[in-house]
């Protein structure tokens, strides 16, 4: 997997090659996430509440089977990266996306792991999040990369033309590769991943 822009890596220079946004909302994720752990450490009565309703808010999923579990994860995420995509042109939507879920799983990790620990979120997240997050980062990227360009084309220095080359590429590398890999991620969440835990944990 390679992040080119009309067969070349980083075409319009100008405004950085999307390894550089990579690289930046990568940082924003991790900074996020250690937000949400620092704040789960520091509030647990507060952090064990929301993971709490956020469970009970995702409660029913345990009332479907698993290939309707397997069809909500994947359309959900495939759903969430696209979306991150096309509205990056607001560009606070992608960098609020990925900063929020951070934040999020940041507390969730805390407080699987003062309950069940590492090891449970180890096994729980690793074998289908090392897809997962990083098809989520690209797609944010992606999206923070058409933000800069809709800047940049409001002051003149880029034209229409690059804009929607740009977008037409974003769509079929999300098409090609994001698409495919969330799959795969959506099916080793649900019929992997819950395996692995078990027996990791017990």
């Amino acid at each position: 997997m390679q992040l080119n822009s009309s067969g070349e890596y980083g075409k319009y220079g100008g405004y950085g090659t999307h390894g550089k946004y990579v690289a930046a909302i990568t940082l924003i994720f991790v900074a996020s996430l250690i937000a949400g752990y620092g704040y789960a450490v520091m509030n647990p009565t507060e952090s064990a509440r929301f993971v709490e309703e956020l469970s009970a808010e995702f409660g029913w999923l345990m009332d479907l089977s698993l290939l309707q579990i397997f069809l909500v994860i994947f359309l959900n995420n495939a759903i969430k990266a696209l979306l991150a995509i096309i509205f990056g042109l607001l560009i606070v939507v992608p960098v609020g996306f990925v900063a929020y879920n951070g934040w999020i799983i940041g507390i969730v990790i805390c407080e699987e792991a003062r309950t069940s620990g590492y090891m449970s979120v180890v096994a729980g997240i690793l074998p289908h999040g090392i897809i997962e997050l990083p098809m989520i980062i690209v797609s944010a990227a992606l999206g923070t990369r058409l933000g800069m360009m809709a800047f940049l084309r409001m002051k003149g220095t880029i034209s229409s033309k690059d804009i929607i080359s740009e977008i037409k590429w974003s769509v079929r590398f999300y098409l090609r590769w994001i698409l495919p890999l969330l799959f795969i991620a959506a099916l080793i969440e649900t019929f992997i991943t819950p395996v692995i835990r078990h027996i990791v944990c017990g």
